[in-house]
């Protein structure tokens, strides 16, 4: 069965991946979301939420957990296209601070591929 997660490498970007994400992702699919990044090992990570309609604390804690391991390795994490409601989690918990959101894919882009 497809976990429906499938990074995908970013080109020009050195260990940099594209990660869509569609739906809702909440507690009943956030380990398959993890194995999925952990698979590919990202130093960059770019998230698409163009399709994703809402993410729980257990789908933001496998980004948080991933974050803390790639800054050790001097990695980021940029997202993009995120609908007002997720825009609003993420200000509520100050996660736009430590991983930014952009409005386009290329700003995104541009974010992970800076040291």
């Amino acid at each position: 069965m497809s976990s429906g997660f499938s990074p995908k490498p970013l080109d020009g970007v050195l260990g940099g991946y594209l990660l869509p994400l569609s739906g809702r992702v909440y507690a009943d699919r956030a380990a398959a979301l993890r194995e999925a990044i952990e698979q590919v090992g990202p130093t960059a990570l770019v998230v698409d939420a163009s399709e994703l309609e809402q993410i729980d604390s257990s789908g933001l804690g496998v980004f948080i957990d991933l974050l803390k391991g790639m800054r050790e390795r001097g990695g980021k994490i940029a997202w993009f296209g995120l609908n007002p409601d997720v825009v609003r989690v993420f200000k509520i918990t100050r996660l736009d601070s430590v991983m930014p959101v952009f409005d386009d894919r290329a700003q995104a882009v541009a974010q992970v591929s800076h040291a």
